[in-house]
């Protein structure tokens, strides 16, 4: 896991980092965005989200096989929440079409504060739970998962 803002992306070597800062200094990340979009086909692509915050027990961990996410909040803030492998207990088989398993956990789990202009990286097996809340309460969030595919340039 990686977490900074999102002015020193250039100092980790991530995957479609290039065409990441490319497109977010091209973007108008003030305005609107499509759900889903296609950044370098399903190499990179983009899923912009904008709502609230929820609380922590309204939401499940995830973890990815086939592509890490970077995770950057264009406006407001939340705690993305994290628990060690060893903690987890599976709530779903792994879909590979979605990419996607869900678990749940309830210790070991470490709270991390993401404000606008700073990004999180999750990389393959790393469990995450977004969204969450932060300490003063529900906050709007708007934000732009990259979802890199392993190996991409």
């Amino acid at each position: 896991m990686i977490i900074d803002n999102i002015k020193n992306l250039g100092r980790y070597n991530i995957s479609s980092r290039k065409e990441i800062a490319r497109f977010l200094a091209a973007a108008d990340i003030a305005g609107p965005f499509a759900p889903e979009l296609e950044i370098k086909g399903r190499e990179l692509f983009l899923r912009a989200s904008q709502g609230p915050t929820r609380d922590p027990k309204d939401g499940k961990f995830e973890t990815h096989r086939e592509y890490m996410d970077l995770q950057y909040v264009v406006q407001g803030r939340e705690v993305m929440e994290t628990a060690p492998e060893d903690a987890l207990a599976p709530l779903t088989e792994y879909d590979p079409k979605t990419d996607c398993q869900f678990f749940k956990a309830e210790k070991d789990i470490t709270r991390n504060l993401i404000r606008a202009g700073e990004f999180a990286v999750f990389f393959p097996g790393e469990a995450h739970r977004p969204l969450c809340s932060p300490d003063e309460g529900h906050c709007e969030v708007k934000k732009l998962v990259f979802k890199i595919r392993l190996g991409t340039g």
